[in-house]
C-alpha cells in the first residue's frame, strides 16, 4: 500500500498504524536516543564524520537561580568538544528564531572556565593562565513540523543552513555557531526518487507513521534496525502508555493550529483578518490547554508542551475549567 493511501485510511480511521509517529516527543526520543543513529543522523545533516557522541543532560539552567530554564530535545556532545542540540518542533511558534538563537547561547556560554586555569611552567610548577576564548563549534539542529521560511526564494529549500557572516564580504565571521534548519513540510520527494541518506532520514521523520514496511531501498543497516525497533508492536507496555500519551499530546497541537488557522479565516472575513485570526489563535491556546487538562496532565507538564508559563496555563484553567 503506498503512503498516500495509507495517510488518506489512516486519516478515515480505516487502518492501524504499523509504526511509531517520529514527529512526538516519544517517538522522536525514541528514533535519536539511540547513539549509533544519532551520529548518522547528524553525519547526514552536517555532511561530517561524526563519531564517540555521548548525551548531556538535556535540562540547563542559567548563572542566577532565577534564570529561566532551557529544555532541549537532545544534547550532545563528540570528543573534539563540538556540541549539538537537536529537536522536534510540532507547530509554529512566535519568535522561533530568536528562541533558536537563545537556546545555543548556553552550551557556548559554558565553554567559559570555571576560576582560573592552570598550566604547568618551566619549572614544573603550575601558575594561572588567561582563557584565550577559543571555543568548540555548537550547533543547533531544528527540525520543524511547519515552514518558517516563507519566501517565494526559500519555497524549494528543505535544508536551511545559518552562520555569522560579514556582510559585506559574505565571509565567514566565526564557524564555531551553527543553525541547520529543516522544514519537513517542504520535503516532496517520493520513495522512488531518494537519492542521499539525508532523504532517506527526512523521508522517515515525515512518513513513517503511515509506512506498512521499512522502504525496499532502504538497505542500510541502520534504517532496517530503526524501523524494526519503531514498530509499535515491539513496544513494552510501559513505553505504549507513554507513546499513547505522546500521541495525545501531538494530536492536540496539531488539531489546534489547524483550528486556529480556520477560526482565523473566518473570524477574518468578517472583522479583518488579522483580528480574526488573533482571536482564533487565542481559542486554540484554550482549547490545548483545556486538552491537556482533561487527559490528566498536570499544570507544570501543560506548560512545557505547549511553552505557555506555569502561570498563563492556571488563568487559562480558571476561566474555562468546569
Amino acid at each position: 500500500m503506498s503512503k498516500d493511501k495509507n495517510k488518506k485510511e489512516k486519516e478515515k480511521g480505516l487502518t492501524f498504524p504499523v509504526f511509531i509517529n517520529p514527529k512526538t516527543d516519544f517517538g522522536f526520543k525514541k528514533v535519536f536516543g539511540n547513539r549509533e543513529r544519532m551520529m548518522a543522523f547528524l553525519g547526514a545533516a552536517l555532511s561530517e564524520n561524526i563519531t564517540d557522541i555521548e548525551y548531556i543532560p538535556q535540562e540547563r539552567l542559567g548563572d542566577r537561580e532565577e534564570d529561566r530554564k532551557v529544555v532541549y530535545d537532545l544534547y550532545c556532545r563528540n570528543k573534539k568538544g563540538e556540541q549539538f542540540i537537536v529537536e522536534m518542533q510540532k507547530a509554529s511558534q512566535k519568535n522561533f528564531s530568536d528562541r533558536a538563537l537563545f537556546y545555543a547561547t548556553y552550551p557556548i556560554r559554558e565553554q567559559a572556565p570555571k576560576g582560573k586555569m592552570k598550566a604547568e611552567n618551566k619549572t614544573g610548577g603550575t601558575e594561572s593562565k588567561p582563557w584565550n576564548y577559543a571555543l568548540n563549534k555548537v550547533y543547533f539542529i531544528a527540525i520543524l513540523n511547519f515552514t518558517l521560511f516563507k519566501e517565494k526564494s526559500a519555497k524549494d529549500i528543505v535544508v536551511e543552513e545559518i552562520e555569522l557572516i560579514r556582510k559585506k564580504s559574505g565571509l565567514v565571521f566565526t564557524d564555531k555557531l551553527k543553525f541547520k534548519i529543516i522544514e519537513l513540510p517542504k520535503f516532496k520527494k517520493t520513495e522512488t526518487e531518494l537519492e542521499t541518506l539525508m532523504d532517506k532520514w527526512l523521508y522517515s521523520l515525515k512518513n513513517m507513521e503511515y509506512l506498512h514496511q521499512c522502504p525496499e531501498q532502504f538497505q542500510e543497516e541502520i534504517f532496517k534496525l530503526l524501523y524494526e525497533e519503531a514498530k509499535l508492536n515491539n513496544l513494552k507496555p510501559e513505553e505504549m502508555e507513554a507513546y499513547n500519551k505522546s500521541i495525545m499530546e501531538y494530536d492536540d497541537v496539531v488539531l489546534a493550529v489547524d483550528y486556529a488557522e480556520e477560526r482565523g479565516e473566518k473570524r477574518g472575513e468578517k472583522k479583518g483578518e488579522e483580528r480574526g485570526i488573533k482571536i482564533g489563535l487565542q481559542q486554540a491556546k484554550t482549547d490545548v490547554v483545556m486538552s491537556a487538562y482533561r487527559i490528566g496532565l498536570s499544570v507544570e507538564e501543560i506548560a512545557a508542551i505547549t511553552n505557555f508559563t506555569v502561570e498563563q496555563v492556571a488563568d487559562i484553567l480558571s476561566k474555562n475549567a468546569r
